[in-house]
């Protein structure tokens, strides 16, 4: 154990916390503070705005390649639940479609923002390529972005998982809401354990 906790000291220090928009409805959480992070953790905060979503999105800053390799592994092994909305509430064939393909593209970008991907400096991203150099991060969402786009929920539960579309892979630690106390609980987890963290809004 000691051993554990004196590697994951290592792993942190000189990494960052991402914060992918701000403060998420008033969550103390989401409130970081950057000097906690700094003097205890040995990392640091970096923030970006929401709207860098949009922009790789609606200028196609990611792999393309991955992105339909994911779409398709999405689409055979993610089953949609039950609508339970009211007829006239519930959202057509053609919206649905178009949340899942945000969805997923809004997982890859999370992804490159915070570890970088060097297939964006062959579509000339050189700087997007980059990345942030981060072990943690989290997603604001409520209600700026949620009250017109679809929310962070499978960006954030494919991204904590031990998995996905490219098969067997260390999970990334995204916390909801852009909750920072959460995602340093949960980064802790991880890394004093060696597994992967469920994703649930829940308060530290």
């Amino acid at each position: 154990l000691f051993c554990r906790a004196g590697v994951s000291l290592a792993l942190m220090k000189g990494r960052s916390y991402v914060a992918m928009g701000g403060v998420s409805m008033g969550i103390a959480g989401s409130m970081i503070d950057p000097s906690f992070f700094e003097s205890y953790l040995g990392m640091r905060v970096e923030s970006i705005d929401m709207s860098e979503f949009i922009r790789r999105i609606e200028q196609e800053i990611y792999d393309p390649d991955e992105y339909e390799k994911a779409l398709k592994w999405v689409q055979e092994n993610c089953p949609e639940g039950r609508d339970y909305n009211a007829p006239d509430k519930q959202r057509t064939r053609e919206q649905k479609d178009s949340d899942w393909e945000i969805s997923v593209k809004m997982a890859l970008i999370a992804r490159d923002l915070m570890i970088g991907n060097p297939r964006l400096a062959e579509l000339g991203f050189g700087e997007e390529a980059l990345g942030r150099n981060a072990i943690a991060s989290g997603f604001q969402g409520q209600r700026q972005w949620t009250d017109h786009s679809p929310n962070g929920d499978f960006m954030e539960a494919i991204l904590n998982t031990s998995f996905d579309w490219n098969g067997i892979r260390a999970p990334f630690m995204v916390a909801t809401e852009n909750d920072a106390l959460n995602g340093v609980s949960m980064l802790l987890g991880y890394l004093l354990t060696s597994t992967a963290q469920i994703f649930a809004d829940v308060r530290t």
